[in-house]
């Protein structure tokens, strides 16, 4: 069996009619209701559709991304030649309660690797996704496996850890970025063997991601003219997220100024520099981009052709994928509309940015212990830590500001705050819309490890320098959003 994804870019790249079936691939593709990109679809040896497995994925596809989906088909995968490999060999259809009993002890316990608790969690969902779909479509009249009495199902196993918080100290965020993403060295020394390429973008981005908690596809997909160049008043610069951010819950986020400078730096030197070398290489490939030609940055909206068509489109209402492909007409060629570019004009790839990360991270331990610096640099690092430095910082600061607040109250006779007004200032509500996070939950996990280590989180206080006091400012601001 072989499977496949749906591509509409590769089938306009390299579709060729087959002799004798009349069939056109992009007339396919443009008509209403095709499948969506990321759709995926298993053919047998006969090069025929499998059932129901395409029928479940299909419908899969309504409702999930293209990374979801390409998830969801490997762990079906997984299962469909677990269950061949049985004696005597069955399918997803015949499966027993015994026989997926024992597809999660192989998985959790048997094999050479076992599945962490949160895999098995995601193949169990599909597991549950697939035969509630099976009952639903009457290709079976019943799961094949029981709840308990406990209404967990016989499948479930393990419980997934809390979430992993690990943020960085000012000391160890200067050091990362100064040495690890700029390659300097202690000191503010230059470093003459640095070869890394576009320190001042890989900065930037880093900065950007520390002050204002942006995910690595939020930060990574802005455009060029949803930040623009610093204000003459030097006041911060708000953003709109939606569709790039997680769920496409809209939310506003903050750009500093000194942040704001730092971009522009990069924007007049290593972008113009790229986008420049880039132009003929993405005006060769045209046809396959979004290609701005009008742009009205007062209701943020953009218009041009787009496979064919004229299109347009909101810029938050723009996906990631649809921002990667956007370009505007230059005067050496065509140039992409993304913030941080790389090398051919476009929009830097997920693992490319780990990449970059990982080995800032590495130089950072290396040059750490060459020169003996007195500094303990974290042995792991995640670019979402830097989330969680905003995240952990950002708490400390509003509860102190609240703190301080309702002390500044009670000393001048003031009376007791209404509920209301404890509510609009409470600082986990108040981080959770900076976050975007849409269960409070998650929320609530950064307030417990602030109780737990609250020390720890106070030392760390202490060692962020005068140098950045960007989180008490922005604290502040949005204290006073939420209150008005």
């Amino acid at each position: 069996m072989d499977h496949f994804f749906v591509s509409r870019d590769k089938v306009r790249r390299y579709f060729e009619p087959v002799p004798g079936l009349g069939v056109d691939g992009l007339t396919v593709l443009r008509r209403k209701g095709s499948p969506q990109d990321g759709t995926p679809f298993f053919l047998g040896r006969d090069m025929r559709p499998v059932e129901p497995l395409c029928s479940f994925m299909f419908e899969m596809a309504k409702t999930h991304q293209p990374k979801t989906l390409s998830d969801y088909t490997y762990d079906l995968l997984d299962l469909v030649d677990f269950l061949a490999q049985l004696e005597p060999s069955t399918d997803v259809l015949s499966a027993t309660e015994e026989d997926l009993i024992a597809y999660r002890a192989e998985r959790t316990e048997l094999q050479d690797k076992p599945n962490a608790p949160a895999t098995w969690k995601r193949r169990r969902a599909l597991i549950n996704n697939f035969y509630e779909w099976a009952v639903e479509a009457q290709w079976l009249d019943r799961k094949p496996y029981r709840r308990l009495r406990n209404g967990r199902d016989v499948l479930a196993w393990g419980a997934v850890s809390d979430l992993d918080i690990r943020h960085l100290t000012h000391r160890q965020w200067r050091f990362l970025k100064q040495v690890g993403l700029r390659g300097m060295l202690p000191a503010d020394r230059v470093d003459l063997s640095f070869r890394g390429s576009a320190p001042l973008r890989n900065a930037a981005a880093a900065e950007l991601a520390v002050t204002t908690g942006m995910r690595l596809r939020e930060f990574t997909s802005l455009l060029d003219i949803e930040v623009g160049i610093p204000r003459r008043d030097c006041l911060p610069v708000d953003v709109r997220l939606e569709m790039i951010a997680k769920y496409s819950l809209p939310r506003d986020v903050t750009i500093q100024h000194s942040v704001m400078k730092e971009l522009d730096l990069y924007r007049r030197t290593e972008r113009a520099a790229t986008i420049r070398r880039a132009a003929p290489a993405l005006t060769r490939r045209g046809a396959e981009l979004f290609v701005v030609t009008d742009i009205d940055e007062r209701q943020m909206k953009v218009s041009g052709r787009l496979h064919g068509r004229r299109r347009t489109f909101s810029i938050e209402k723009m996906t990631a994928e649809l921002r990667r492909i956007a370009v505007t007409e230059g005067p050496c060629g065509l140039e992409p509309m993304a913030l941080f570019v790389g090398r051919g004009g476009r929009m830097l790839s997920k693992q490319r940015w780990e990449q970059i990360f990982d080995d800032a991270h590495a130089r950072s331990l290396r040059i750490a212990a060459e020169n003996g610096v007195d500094m303990v640099m974290p042995r792991r690092f995640r670019i979402h830590d830097l989330r969680h430095t905003f995240s952990v910082y950002m708490l400390e600061q509003l509860t102190q500001l609240v703190i301080a607040q309702e002390t500044d109250r009670r000393l001048n006779g003031g009376h007791n705050a209404y509920l209301a007004d404890h509510i609009c200032r409470n600082p986990q509500l108040i981080l959770q819309r900076l976050l975007g996070h849409l269960n409070p939950g998650s929320t609530m996990k950064y307030l417990r490890y602030v109780r737990n280590t609250n020390v720890l989180v106070a030392q760390a206080i202490a060692e962020w320098n005068e140098s950045d006091k960007t989180y008490a400012e922005y604290a502040a601001l949005a204290a006073e959003r939420a209150v008005l």
